[in-house]
C-alpha cells in the first residue's frame, strides 16, 4: 500500500478500515489469480494445468468484480454486525468450495463426457485453492471485527468497533 493510502486509512473509522483492507486484498487476489490463471491456461498443454489455469482465471475475474463493487460502495461501509455476518456466511461458503473442489479433484466426474479425468483434477484443485484463499481472507477480516479493534499503521489501537 502506498503511503498516501496508509494515511487515508489512518483517518477511517475501524469498520471502514476493515472494509477497505478487505476490498484491496480481494482485488489483489483477483488480479493475481487472473494473471497466473491466464498464463497457465494459455501456455499449458497439459489438461490438468490448463484446467487449473482456466478455473483460477475465472475465479480471479469474479473476485475483481466483487472488489470493484465493494470499492464503488466504499463511501458508506456497512456496520460491524452486518459485515461480520457477511464474512461468516462467506466463510461457510468457502468451506463448501473447498469440499466441492476436493470431491471434483478426487472423484474426477466426467460431466457427461465433457471433462476428462485430468481436466477434472485441475478444475477441482483450483476450486480448493481459491476456496482456501477466500476462507483465509474472510476469517482474517471477521477476526479483526470480532477483536473489537483494528490496527493503524503505527501499531496502535484505532478504536472500538461496535455493531
Amino acid at each position: 500500500m502506498t503511503r498516501a493510502g496508509a494515511d487515508m486509512m489512518d483517518h477511517m473509522d475501524p469498520v471502514g478500515r476493515v472494509t477497505a483492507q478487505l476490498t484491496a486484498r480481494l482485488a489483489l487476489l483477483g488480479a493475481a489469480s487472473t494473471l497466473v490463471g491466464g498464463v497457465l491456461a494459455r501456455r499449458s498443454s497439459q489438461p490438468a494445468l490448463h484446467a487449473f489455469g482456466t478455473q483460477t482465471a475465472a475465479w480471479g475475474v469474479v473476485d475483481l468484480v466483487i472488489a470493484g463493487v465493494g470499492a464503488a460502495r466504499s463511501s458508506a461501509p456497512p456496520n460491524a454486525g452486518r459485515l461480520r455476518a457477511v464474512l461468516v456466511v462467506n466463510a461457510a461458503l468457502d468451506v463448501g468450495y473447498v469440499i466441492v473442489g476436493a470431491l471434483i479433484a478426487l472423484r474426477r466426474p466426467g460431466v457427461r463426457g465433457r471433462l476428462g479425468n485430468e481436466a477434472a483434477r485441475g478444475h477441482g484443485s483450483a476450486v480448493v485453492v481459491q476456496g482456501a484463499l477466500l476462507l483465509a481472507l474472510d476469517v482474517v477480516h471477521a477476526r479483526a471485527l470480532n477483536a473489537g479493534s483494528t490496527r493503524c499503521g503505527n501499531n496502535t489501537h484505532c478504536g472500538t468497533i461496535t455493531s
